[in-house]
């Protein structure tokens, strides 16, 4: 899984919040559109699971800003009730299920909304090789 495809799943589904709304690339040096959405998706750990699979570790941030710049705060107390509604547990990413590892942070303090969370999940590699067909063990030789 690519951090593209979560950020790509994310801005699927924060999208049909707010009718008119556009995700922005987090990077963007743009003027600001309002209203639009960015997504950070900050890889934070992997390592070595079990059986030569690998966890990874993600802490996403969402940015909303709202329409009006001059009145934010009701609009951003609805987003942020919608996003704690849809989101609830997790999301899917291509068929797989992300639950969230912790409860969602919501900030609307600066006039924007910022919605804070954790993901982590396991792959497994991918097997290479043969299967074997013939031990030698003690020098005698097993087939299966």
């Amino acid at each position: 899984m690519k951090i593209r495809d979560i950020r790509g799943a994310l801005a699927a589904f924060v999208l049909p919040l707010v009718q008119g709304a556009e995700v922005m690339r987090p990077d963007d040096k743009k003027p600001l559109k309002r209203p639009s959405f960015k997504i950070d998706v900050l890889p934070v750990s992997g390592g070595p699971a079990c059986d030569g699979a690998r966890e990874y570790e993600a802490d996403i941030d969402i940015w909303y800003y709202p329409k009006s710049g001059d009145r934010p705060r009701d609009e951003c107390d609805t987003v942020a009730e919608q996003l704690l509604d849809t989101l609830g547990e997790g999301f899917a990413v291509g068929g797989i299920w992300l639950p969230l590892d912790e409860d969602i942070t919501i900030d609307t303090s600066q006039g924007v909304l910022v919605a804070q969370f954790g993901i982590s999940w396991v792959e497994t590699a991918a097997e290479t090789g043969e299967y074997m067909e013939t031990l030698n063990y003690n020098g005698e030789e097993l087939t299966t």
